[in-house]
């Protein structure tokens, strides 16, 4: 399957839901998924529009990572919705552990070499159960973030193939 680049951002912010100001949210209010505590230049004007959020999501979770270099698919849709989630830096390190290279975080020829030498289907796969797995390490060490679990495990489910 493939995805253009605008409808993967469209899917982030459908995931992300309604604005919210949760005090168990260390990100404070959030718009479009855009936090007041990581993106404080663009809710400066006391909110953030669609478009902002677009951009943002544009430069720090797609280019910025190197994540539109990657072919388009699924695969290519939950590295930057895992990057949204929990850090480009991350979902790239989480990456190169399944396709057993050197976890720098960074995405560099040595991991794409590895990346088109596999089946993506089985390595979009794993990255789904290695998100779920890091979920629970996150609600054990943060039981606080519990009540967020249904919506985070299906968020990660949404990504896996048959």
């Amino acid at each position: 399957m493939t995805f253009k680049l605008s409808d993967i951002i469209t899917d982030v912010i459908r995931r992300e839901g309604k604005p919210t100001n949760d005090p168990v949210d260390r990100g404070g209010r959030t718009q479009y998924g855009i936090s007041e505590a990581a993106h404080p230049a663009a809710w400066a004007d006391g909110k953030v529009d669609e478009a902002e959020a677009r951009a943002i999501y544009l430069r720090k979770y797609v280019r910025g990572p190197g994540f539109g270099q990657l072919p388009s698919g699924t695969l290519q849709a939950q590295l930057v919705d895992f990057g949204v989630t929990s850090g480009p830096h991350l979902a790239i390190t989480f990456l190169q552990r399944i396709l057993g290279v050197h976890a720098d975080g960074i995405l560099g020829p040595e991991t794409l070499a590895a990346l088109v030498a596999r089946d993506q289907r089985t390595v979009n796969n794993c990255l789904v159960a290695e998100r779920i797995k890091l979920i629970g390490r996150l609600v054990a060490h943060k039981p606080t973030q519990a009540k967020y679990i249904n919506g985070w495990l299906t968020r990660a489910l949404e990504f896996l193939q048959p």
